[in-house]
């Protein structure tokens, strides 16, 4: 399951990420801030988000990406009440569904990377 959260997060940030080089100045479809400093890094999440989705990687990995990710979002959110720039980073600065968008994916993020597996039991063998 939580490749699936890498691969399904690694996909919506690169679709972000690339619709953002193609809208810079103003907000995507007035929602979302698409600066090119939140698109580096957009791109540079989303790689690695793929990469442990859909790479042979071990899931220690795969949770230690969706951490790092979360955490920058989580990160981003809060930083985003003081200033909406992100001290002048991001010029057309966060709108309120930024905030609320890197708040909830960032906490979500967290969330799955720290609670544990279920891990299947293995099968039993029958005693004689």
């Amino acid at each position: 399951m939580i490749r699936n959260v890498a691969r399904i997060l690694g996909i919506i940030v690169a679709v972000l990420a690339v619709a953002g080089f193609f809208v810079e100045g103003e907000h995507l479809f007035g929602l979302m801030n698409v600066d090119l400093t939140l698109d580096i890094v957009r791109v540079v999440l989303a790689v690695a988000l793929l990469v442990v989705g859909f790479g042979r990687v071990p899931l220690s990995a795969v949770r230690a990406v969706i951490a790092i990710g979360g955490a920058l979002y989580v990160v981003m959110g809060l930083l985003a009440f003081a200033d909406p720039t992100m001290f002048g980073l991001l010029p057309t600065g966060f709108t309120g569904f930024d905030i609320g968008f890197h708040l909830v994916v960032g906490i979500g993020s967290l969330i799955v990377a720290f609670v544990p597996a279920k891990r299947e039991q293995p099968a039993t063998t029958a005693r004689r």
